[in-house]
């Protein structure tokens, strides 16, 4: 198999490779983020190439003294010089990782999977020999490069775990190797004992149970909880408490990126910001409504320009096919357009269709960034509502960023959706979520999105008068259940009772008989049936 392999050079920036070689920048390492080195891989007898970025570790020759073999437990451009670049013979050994299951997805998608096991197998890829493990392998592993430059950020750690599915082609993927049950425990003050929420999910059941849902009166935690989920997933040293995986070995949860969604006040008091450069997770924090005052914020024309340009996918299905699947559910996809500069109407399809011509170029230039959809029917525009605006933005945003194994957190979604939009909210969402092998958390007051999923995915906050916080699923079935039945279950209270109260000092002099008779057509029945226990005593 050595035999088989494909020539790897290490050079500097402009170093082209020829027909059947690799080439990894070592000069890159110095302009990109995570110990990221340039390749370039043009195929055997083509002058067609592909590159992208990729991690290596070294390890020393065979015949180094044990006491010299510390040197490998750095990962630097003095290395290569020192140890590789001037090593004649080529004895030092090296290993690679891809940084994230994308970078996989292309080589696999772009060379077809023969070639492209070619490719990984030459430049010692961890996840391609993790079938054969050569006598090298276990030696990579225990190396502090690989504990601490490969394994530090999540979507290395998730590709190094997951990757080899894609191996034999994309329509293999495995898209359901995310953490299914996961532990959230943390103190709060102003409790006596610690919140602590069991989240479970399950990819493949006939109900779906890829979302958990908190709910609770005001003050119990809710978005705490979230506030912890995403502090524990980022490893902000600053933060206690614990989130791990019951089910998995690993030392943290199995999550290859986080999306943090809610309204634009509230994003900023429960959701950490974005430390791009020190997170170790993918992480996005995002907005249900624009805001424009922020330098981060990107107006929604900006981002289908974003996501009409990206040419990533998931299992074979385009981030633009997800978006437009999504929203189909609910809104007349082929009726919404934007306005441009010139004051011409362009439909949102034109954006799926974005390439690196000039005309796209031009296209592009049209645009506002804080411009907004709307409908465009008989030759007008109409706005779109605020539920509409929160829908159209929410598939867009997820679309662009969620990935295999994704974790979204939401905090009272419900603030701008109508309840009747809440199940086509929730069907979206979960849609999303199955087609990437994805998971959500979603904070709310409202019963109609605990109605959406089953009962032991529905965490009820409940604070006793001794200040102990409490934590339960209801006996009450919820999927498809009544919602004045959830809320009086959830929240300990019939928000009818508090109104017959009011008529009761009215009547109670009178019979219930009469009562009904004249009432009857004005009170619900369960209404009736509070007055006539009030008045029974």
């Amino acid at each position: 198999m050595e035999g088989q392999k494909l020539e790897v050079v290490f050079g500097n920036y402009g170093t082209f490779p020829s027909p059947g070689q690799i080439t990894i920048d070592i000069d890159s390492y110095e302009k990109s983020d995570a110990s990221l080195y340039r390749f370039m891989f043009c195929y055997p007898d083509s002058e067609k190439f592909i590159e992208g970025y990729l991690m290596i570790g070294l390890l020393p020759a065979l015949d180094v003294p044990l006491e010299s073999k510390k040197l490998h437990i750095e990962n630097d451009r003095m290395l290569f010089e020192g140890l590789y670049k001037k090593d004649k013979e080529k004895r030092t050994r090296f290993f690679t990782l891809l940084p994230n299951m994308q970078e996989y997805r292309n080589i696999v998608r772009e060379s077809g999977p023969e070639l492209a096991g070619l490719f990984l197998m030459s430049i010692n890829d961890l996840v391609y020999y993790k079938q054969s493990q050569t006598d090298w392998f276990d030696e990579a592993l225990s190396s502090r490069v690989f504990k601490q430059k490969f394994m530090r950020k999540s979507e290395s750690f998730f590709a190094f775990h997951n990757a080899d599915t894609l191996l034999s082609g994309l329509e293999d993927e495995d898209v359901s190797v995310i953490s299914k049950n996961l532990l959230l425990n943390f103190k709060l003050d102003g409790f006596n004992n610690e919140h602590e929420i069991n989240l479970r999910y399950e990819s493949d059941s006939l109900i779906p149970k890829r979302i958990n849902v908190l709910i609770g009166k005001n003050g119990v935690g809710k978005s705490q909880a979230l506030r912890k989920f995403s502090r524990l997933a980022l490893k902000m040293t600053d933060e206690t408490g614990v989130l791990r995986d019951i089910d998995q070995n690993f030392d943290r949860p199995m999550i290859n990126r986080m999306i943090a969604i809610s309204t634009p006040g509230e994003t900023r008091n429960t959701f950490p910001g974005e430390r791009i450069k020190q997170q170790k997770l993918f992480y996005r924090r995002l907005n249900f409504t624009r805001s424009t005052k922020s330098k981060l914020s990107r107006g929604i024309a900006e981002t289908l320009i974003q996501l009409g340009r990206n040419r990533d996918s998931v299992k074979e299905k385009s981030r633009w096919d997800f978006f437009w699947s999504a929203i189909s559910m609910s809104l007349p996809v082929e009726k919404i357009a934007f306005k441009t500069k010139s004051n011409t109407v362009e439909m949102i399809s034109k954006f799926g269709t974005l390439d690196d011509s000039l005309s796209t170029v031009e296209f592009i230039d049209q645009f506002d960034r804080n411009e907004e959809p709307k409908f465009y029917a008989e030759e007008k525009l109409h706005p779109l509502s605020s539920g509409q605006l929160t829908f159209f933005k929410f598939a867009l945003q997820c679309s662009l960023y969620i990935e295999n194994g994704s974790f979204v957190l939401m905090d009272e979604p419900e603030t701008h959706l109508h309840p009747n939009m809440i199940t086509d909210f929730v069907g979206m969402l979960d849609s999303l979520l199955e087609a990437t092998g994805s998971q959500a958390l979603i904070a709310t007051h409202s019963a109609y999105f605990v109605r959406e999923v089953p009962r032991e995915q529905v965490h009820i906050f409940n604070r006793s008068d001794d200040g102990n916080i409490e934590i339960i699923s209801p006996r009450l079935r919820t999927f498809g259940a009544d919602v004045d039945s959830i809320s009086q279950f959830v929240f300990e209270e019939d928000i009818n009772s508090k109104l017959t109260k009011k008529i009761y000092k009215n009547i109670k002099h009178l019979s219930f008989e009469s009562v009904n008779e004249k009432l009857n057509k004005e009170l619900s029945l369960s209404a009736l049936m509070d007055l006539q226990t009030m008045m029974d005593g």
